[in-house]
């Protein structure tokens, strides 16, 4: 049996309904959502500013050592008036003596000419200090009180400091000394050294050994005290050796060493290298005995040994 059709109004009424609800649907989705901020502009890039300036590495200094192999010498300062080590020669003019025949052989190995600069105690460091020269080789204690101004190569003689005397003078040793006056060059540490081996001594400086050794002959001190080899010079080149002692035994221990620049190792490694090869070639003592062998008016017998490190050869 067919089933009755609904009135045309009720249809209608029926479709708006529906319609109504579904708006208020959609209205409810939509309210419990809360607008958002607006999104922002992307930001512009920012204008590149100039950093601080920059300056580049400064490029290396040259080394002395690269200096003394452009100019071709070894600049050694060397002193004029310290028979035998280094001394003005009375015919020719020339300075002689041990350093600068060292000088020579170490520019030799170096392979450029030693150009010889005099200096005293007083000028030494600050020639070097100031560039005139490059190394000093000059009686310099290798002292380390010095080692806050200029470096030092290894030891290439060793000496210790005595007492010269007038033969006959009841002064022996530094016990001697007590109250008595004692010559000593200025700018050395001789004065230190016989101060602390007789506290009661009366030390008297003079600008060089030759003016302290007239000091003595005139009476106006009562001894010298120097390196022992100076005093041999002093001695035997004196018109009357005879007439002075060198007293006692060694006060103090003085290894002589090429003064050379602060960190300037590329300078100091060469100049010891330098030595060592002329130690082991045999012509260290060839200019040793020159000037101190047996044969000489300043015989000192030696059994030092210069340090020779593992790995160096002579030069071929």
């Amino acid at each position: 049996m067919p089933l009755p059709r609904a009135p045309r109004g009720a249809l209608a009424a029926l479709a708006t309904l529906l319609a109504v609800l579904a708006l208020l649907a959609l209205a409810g989705c939509g309210s419990d959502a809360q607008p958002g901020p607006a999104p922002c502009p992307p930001c512009p890039e920012p204008e590149p500013r100039p950093g601080p300036a920059v300056a580049p590495p400064p490029a290396a200094a040259p080394g002395r050592l690269d200096a003394i192999l452009a100019r071709g010498s070894l600049r050694c300062g060397v002193r004029d008036a310290v028979i035998p080590f280094s001394f003005a020669d009375q015919a020719s003019g020339q300075i002689i003596g041990f350093e600068p025949d060292l000088c020579r052989a170490l520019a030799q190995e170096l392979g450029v000419r030693a150009e010889l600069v005099t200096v005293t105690p007083s000028t030494r460091l600050a020639r070097l200090l100031a560039g005139d020269i490059d190394c000093i080789a000059a009686t310099l204690t290798h002292h380390h009180g010095r080692e806050a101004d200029l470096d030092f190569s290894i030891t290439y003689f060793m000496d210790g400091q005595k007492l010269l005397t007038r033969r006959g003078s009841p002064v022996r040793s530094p016990t001697d000394l007590a109250a008595r006056r004692v010559g000593v060059v200025e700018d050395t540490f001789a004065a230190q050294a016989i101060r602390e081996a007789q506290p009661e001594c009366s030390p008297v400086s003079f600008p060089g050994y030759a003016e302290a050794f007239l000091a003595l002959k005139r009476g106006q001190v009562d001894a010298i005290s120097a390196d022992a080899t100076i005093l041999l010079g002093l001695k035997n080149s004196d018109q009357d050796p005879a007439a002075w002692s060198i007293a006692g035994d060694y006060i103090t221990d003085e290894p002589f060493a090429l003064g050379l620049p602060q960190n300037d190792s590329a300078l100091r490694d060469r100049m010891n290298l330098a030595l060592q090869r002329l130690w082991l070639s045999g012509e260290y003592m060839k200019l040793y005995n020159r000037w101190f062998g047996p044969h000489t008016k300043y015989y000192l017998p030696t059994t030092w040994r210069m340090e020779i490190w593992p790995g160096v050869r002579k030069k071929s």
